[in-house]
């Protein structure tokens, strides 16, 4: 597997703070990888991450949230 952590850090290191960020992420790949996903949920808490999306389950939340996003930067 890559370091998906490393490149959610080069993200928040590189992304202005007003910007948001959502992940979107198998929940069947994480549940192997516990001490990541605290990880990932800890950067939340921060708020450097906007919103964890779980597949499939939070499919179409995430979808309306993309959908909204392009509505208020005119996308």
């Amino acid at each position: 597997m890559t370091d998906i952590l490393g490149d959610i850090r080069t993200i928040i290191a590189a992304k202005r703070p007003d910007k948001r960020f959502p992940v979107l992420q198998r929940s069947l790949t994480w549940k192997q990888r516990k001490s990541d996903l605290r990880k990932l949920v800890q950067f939340q808490n921060n708020g450097d991450i906007t919103r964890i999306y779980t597949y499939p389950r939070m499919a179409e939340q995430f979808e309306a949230d993309l959908r909204q996003l392009k509505a208020e930067y005119k996308l």
